[in-house]
C-alpha cells in the first residue's frame, strides 16, 4: 500500500490522480499511526512520550502558511471530491465526533 500525505494540493492535482486511476474508492484504507498533541493528547506513557519527535515543518510560521494555501485550493479540490467528503467540525470533544 501507500499514504499520499499532502495531496491533492488543488484541483489540477486531484483531477491528474482521478485520471491515473486514483479514486476516491481509494480513500478510507487506515493503518496504525499515532500522533499527539503535546496540549490536548498528551500520552501517559513515558516510554512514548520519549520515543516522540516533532517534525522539524511544524513551526508557525510554516503551519500558517500551508493554512492559507489550503483556504486558496480547497474549493478546487472539494468540487472534485465532493460525493465522498464527510465534513466533521473537530473543534469539540473527541468522543463527540
Amino acid at each position: 500500500g501507500w499514504v499520499l500525505e499532502g495531496l491533492p494540493e488543488n484541483q489540477e492535482q486531484a483531477w491528474m490522480l482521478q485520471s491515473s486511476g486514483v479514486i476516491p474508492r481509494h480513500v478510507g484504507k487506515q493503518h496504525k499511526v499515532y500522533v499527539y498533541h503535546t496540549t490536548f493528547d498528551w500520552p501517559s506513557d513515558p516510554l512514548i512520550q520519549q520515543r516522540l519527535v516533532t517534525p522539524e515543518d511544524l513551526s508557525e510560521q510554516e503551519m500558517s502558511k500551508r493554512l492559507l494555501e489550503y483556504h486558496r485550493n480547497f474549493p478546487g479540490v472539494f468540487q472534485i471530491y465532493q460525493k465522498v467528503l464527510k465534513s466533521i467540525n473537530a473543534d469539540q470533544p473527541s468522543v463527540d465526533v
